[in-house]
């Protein structure tokens, strides 16, 4: 089964034996003053701006997160969401767990875009469920719960089945169940990275038709060499299952990792992709 989202274009459709797709990290204002500045005062130029340049690195789908101090997210995301979906025609996925900004974002958005995310905590299967399930659109499904993020994989893959058959029950196909694993920063626990593996090793196993996704530039927080870092963590992690990361794409060796991973699975036939990519830089 192949899970389905539009913007104002063609229609993607998603399935973990396709080419990976690339989620479009950089419209989020955690850590980026220059965006939350922006975002805050309605310079709408340079916020669109950001958008085309994922779109033009190769971004298959755009993650819109608007989330920081001083801004009001029911006010700024549908915004956003409608001045990124007049300047660009693929998918976005709309990242917020504010239950009336998810719902005017979803109300401003063309298409069928993702929702990012929910989780096992009771308030956010009571408040933001409820909205998924009613406009019909994909979801993120993070492996934590009430008590937060387990520091086990056997924890994470509980919560997993108990989350997707919560979302089954409330009318949400299961091909429009994405999982995440989590993804942590390495700088704060060495085992973190590893533990993020195999849990995405084991959803693949246990969840063989859903699409695995995760915020994969957080293993290299507060780390130097942080591109290098995320593209052998890619590389690994797409290897094992994680075919729809959050990512940049806009870095080249995250775009190289995944290009490899795609001739490596399989799924660059005959490396045409990989070729009509790669080449030309070769023989200039």
């Amino acid at each position: 089964m192949s899970m389905l989202l539009q913007g104002t274009g063609e229609p993607i459709l998603a399935a973990p034996t396709d080419p990976v797709r690339m989620i479009g990290e950089r419209i989020n204002p955690s850590g980026r003053k220059r965006l939350r500045q922006a975002l805050q005062e309605g310079e709408w130029g340079y916020v669109i701006n950001e958008a085309v340049l994922q779109v033009e690195a190769g971004a298959n789908i755009l993650d819109v997160n608007v989330g920081g101090r001083g801004i009001d997210e029911a006010e700024v995301l549908p915004e956003a969401v409608k001045r990124i979906s007049e300047a660009v025609s693929i998918p976005l996925s709309i990242d917020t767990r504010v239950p009336a900004a998810l719902e005017a974002a979803l109300k401003a958005c063309p298409g069928r875009p993702l929702v990012n995310s929910i989780g096992g905590e009771d308030k956010i299967l009571a408040n933001n469920l409820p909205i998924i399930a009613d406009f019909k659109v994909p979801v993120i499904v993070l492996c934590m719960g009430q008590e937060g993020i387990p520091d086990n994989a056997d924890d994470r893959l509980r919560i997993a089945h108990k989350v997707v058959d919560i979302c089954v029950q409330a009318g949400i196909a299961e091909e429009d169940i994405l999982l995440d694993p989590l993804v942590m920063t390495v700088g704060a626990d060495g085992q973190a990275a590893r533990v993020t593996l195999e849990t995405t090793r084991r959803l693949r196993e246990e969840f063989p038709r859903n699409n695995i996704t995760g915020g994969a530039s957080n293993v290299s927080f507060g780390m130097p060499l942080r591109a290098d870092l995320n593209a052998h963590f890619l590389s690994t992690a797409y290897t094992l299952g994680m075919n729809m990361p959050i990512t940049d794409p806009t870095e080249s060796k995250i775009r190289y990792a995944l290009s490899a991973g795609n001739i490596f699975l399989g799924r660059d036939i005959k490396t045409r992709t990989y070729m009509r990519t790669y080449r030309p830089k070769v023989t200039e």
